[in-house]
């Protein structure tokens, strides 16, 4: 009860810090982008699942722009039901997207479902052990145990700087990320 308790109040001020770094620059992505590590770049044709950011969360679209220039086949997450994993739909910048679940934008159901190598997550906090706090569904933890059952999958984190934590609250289930990447540099988790 008192790591449920801990994350609640976690997540408000996370929230809080997300939406001032947000607020004082917008456009942060487009610097993750040119700090995203070549250790992690996608070879030719894998599959990178990004999102659409909401709620003040970092943008990834110059980055998955730039896997698309690159030959990388790039999904949006969908979500089919409470307590499913993540389900990952093919799309390309400038693809029709409509309104899914909690007002994410996601590729139509026609959409090809794709597996990926790379998922770009969003959080609201991170520390440096690669543990994330989310908005508490726990999609992205069922959908990381799901992949990493199947096989190996890269989890990174996207992020303002100012969205780090000296150590997130966390409990068994949660999934940690391999890196964090945010507009100041990259972190390995753990390192």
């Amino acid at each position: 009860m008192l790591t449920i308790w801990r994350k609640q109040q976690a997540r408000k001020r996370a929230l809080k810090t997300r939406l001032a770094a947000h607020k004082a620059d917008p456009q942060a992505g487009e610097r993750l982008a040119a700090r995203f590590p070549d250790a992690l770049w996608p070879p030719l044709h894998s599959v990178v699942a990004g999102y659409r950011p909401v709620r003040g969360e970092i943008d990834p679209g110059p980055l998955m722009e730039t896997f698309w220039c690159e030959q990388a086949r790039l999904a949006l997450p969908c979500v089919d039901g409470p307590d499913q994993p993540l389900t990952f739909r093919a799309w390309a910048p400038g693809d029709e997207l409509e309104t899914g679940a909690y007002g994410i934008e996601t590729p139509g159901a026609g959409a090809q479902t794709l597996t990926p190598a790379l998922i770009l997550v969003p959080l609201l906090a991170f520390d440096h052990e690669g543990r994330r706090l989310g908005y508490g569904g726990g999609y992205y933890d069922r959908t990381l145990a799901s992949l990493r059952a199947q096989g190996p999958v890269t989890a990174v984190g996207l992020a303002y700087a100012a969205q780090r934590m000296k150590r997130v609250p966390c409990a068994g289930h949660d999934m940690r990320l391999d890196w964090i990447v945010t507009e100041e540099g990259a972190l390995k988790a753990g390192s």
